[in-house]
């Protein structure tokens, strides 16, 4: 009894308790080393589930991942956007569920043994949108393998559907983009070669075929060809072209000529750059060029017309004024700065208005409101003088969008003032300086074309013989009858010229053109003063002449209805008057049948 009591003595109890402590850590130990790896795969799986999703839910095509049972196990959100339904409606259920034309189960061996040979099965199916819409998708199945939360690893099927309506829409666009940027291309003839030294080859772009003056594939691509074609003089830059493009490893420009295929001179435009791996190795070299033909001899056309312009407007006598719409002149050439006065430098701001001088109302209303220059156009030069000149406008868009005018003119004055003199003389009498007849007969059609059917109008023509100056002149001379005449028309003029228009008709007669009233009291005031004014006599070199008058009256609208009528009745009125000896006749009905009477004739065949 003491031996057994003796086992359970303090030491061996100790011993006892330390083994027990030890038991229990090391179980508490391999408990807690087990509880953080399950925890850590865990979380591992947690975070890799998450990164799947993420990417798996960037797939812009559908994707579902299936077992071999068909069973839904995931779905990324397009797939769920074609099928309009939630993923807790989707997951977990059979993919025969979707309304398509593909039988999974009876596809599955075909499907098993392309994945063992290829590893991927393909096909298209047909897909039916509740919209009503079929639309066509093509299938991918590539095999998956995920662990789940144990760690253990499944085997799936990942199925990716790619819509082929949107395909075909990205291929016509793709294809549209591309036939734009052929047009594109072709519109600014701009070419494009591309030499690949990786698989060595090089290709051209359908305009540089053009622009080489070939058909599209008539030749096999080579850079020889574009390097030979430049002019003997040319070649040389387009070889230093390419190596400092390659030694600078930059892009490099330079213009040359080439004659091209079809025998035509063009200006070429070319810009080439090198490209290079990461270890510097030489991997392709691409090269623009772009026929500016027609820009070159676009500028050369128009330096020659600036050169020509300046030589123009700066060695001519035209005048040249540029101005914007607000009428704010921005050049003027010397011509019109000796005119205005106004220097190159202090242009602007200045209006148009200041360089024409001070124009009256009408001509400042014509030039801010239509430029339109269909007569010439008085300019009051810096001393005061006006100018007459011919304008032309013309307005022009800048490259900047702006609008800017252009007056070029030419300085008409002396054309005018010549052409007034001449007109002058055509209706002044150069004796008297009155107006003649035909100045007459203007003034006469003018008032005829004005007052037709206005019975409130009234005329009169008061014709005016004088009896004795051929006589003057027969027995004094042509001077002393022109003397004469100077005076006769002077005191004449000085007493009725205030009636209206006073015209010398021929040598020895006058009319007063004298739009009137219907009463002819003034009429006969005029008449007995031209005749008392003709009793005074006239003194020419000592030499004293009395002359005589004869008066014929004609009035519109008692007598006559038109300028002709007018004219012959006053006239037959005067000559009346000067076979009655009358100093003033009024012409009437009765007077006209007896004139009518007197023609050889004229009754017999009129009766």
């Amino acid at each position: 009894m003491l031996n057994e009591f003796n086992m359970f003595s303090g030491g061996r109890i100790i011993a006892m308790i330390a083994i027990l402590i030890i038991v229990i850590f090391s179980f508490a130990g391999g408990l807690y080393y087990h509880i953080v790896k399950i925890t850590k795969r865990r979380q591992e799986w947690e975070q890799a589930e998450k990164m799947y999703e993420g990417i798996f839910n960037q797939v812009t095509d559908s994707v579902v991942v299936v077992d071999k049972e068909g069973i839904i196990h995931k779905a990324n959100e397009a797939f769920l956007k074609y099928q309009g339904k939630p993923a807790d409606k989707i997951i977990g259920k059979s993919i025969q569920r979707i309304p398509m034309d593909y039988v999974f189960e009876e596809e599955l061996e075909i499907l098993s043994k392309a994945i063992a040979e290829k590893g991927v099965y393909e096909r298209d199916i047909k897909f039916f949108h509740k919209s009503g819409e079929v639309i066509p998708i093509h299938l991918v199945f590539k095999p998956l393998k995920l662990n789940n939360k144990k760690g253990q690893e499944k085997n799936y099927m990942i199925i990716t559907g790619i819509d082929l309506k949107k395909t075909y829409e990205k291929d016509d666009y793709i294809s549209q983009q591309k036939e734009e940027l052929l047009e594109i291309q072709h519109l600014a003839h701009l070419g494009y070669w591309e030499m690949n030294y990786l698989t060595k080859k090089i290709y051209w772009s359908r305009e540089l075929y053009s622009i080489l003056g070939y058909a599209e594939g008539e030749v096999e691509p080579n850079l020889d060809i574009i390097y030979w074609m430049a002019y003997d003089d040319d070649q040389n830059r387009v070889w230093k072209a390419f190596l400092r493009a390659f030694q600078a490893q930059e892009k490099v420009d330079t213009h040359y000529r080439i004659k091209n295929n079809r025998g035509e001179i063009r200006d070429i435009y070319l810009r080439i750059r090198h490209y290079f791996t990461e270890d510097n190795e030489h991997q392709r070299t691409i090269g623009i060029l772009q026929d500016v033909t027609e820009q070159v001899d676009l500028r050369e056309e128009l330096n020659a017309q600036l050169i020509f312009t300046d030589k123009v407007l700066n060695n001519s006598r035209l005048l040249f004024i540029e101005f914007n719409n607000d009428f704010e002149v921005q050049n003027i050439n010397h011509v019109v700065q000796q005119l205005s006065g106004i220097n190159y430098d202090q242009i602007e701001g200045k209006n148009l208005r200041e360089i024409f001088g001070d124009l009256n109302r009408a001509h400042r209303k014509f030039v801010n409101e239509n430029l339109d220059f269909r007569k010439p156009m008085p300019f009051k030069d810096y001393k005061g003088i006006i100018h007459y000149i011919q304008w032309d406008h013309a307005t022009f868009i800048k490259r900047d969008g702006e609008y800017t005018n252009i007056l070029l003119g030419i300085n008409v004055t002396e054309t005018i003032e010549k052409r007034k003199a001449l007109e002058a003389s055509f209706i002044q009498d150069p004796i008297t300086k009155l107006p003649n007849r035909y100045k007459l007969e203007q003034v006469l059609e003018n008032y005829f074309s004005k007052s037709e059917n206005n019975p409130e109008k009234n005329l009169s023509l008061i014709f005016i013989h004088v009896e004795g100056i051929h006589t003057v002149g027969d027995a004094f001379g042509q001077d002393i009858e022109d003397q004469l005449m100077r005076s006769l028309s002077e005191r004449l003029y000085g007493a009725i010229g205030r009636y209206g228009l006073f015209v010398r008709r021929y040598t020895d007669q006058f009319v007063l053109f004298y739009p009137c009233d219907a009463n002819i009291k003034i009429i006969l005031e005029i008449c007995q003063l031209i005749a008392e004014l003709l009793k005074i006599p006239f003194v020419v070199e000592g030499n004293s002449f009395i002359l005589r008058n004869h008066i014929g009256v004609s009035k519109y609208p008692d007598h006559a209805t038109n300028k002709e009528d007018l004219i012959r009745f006053g006239s037959a009125a005067m000559h009346e008057a000067k076979r009655l000896n009358l100093d003033y006749y009024f012409y009437h009905a009765s007077l006209g049948k007896k004139l009518k009477s007197k023609v050889n004739g004229y009754e017999q065949q009129n009766n």
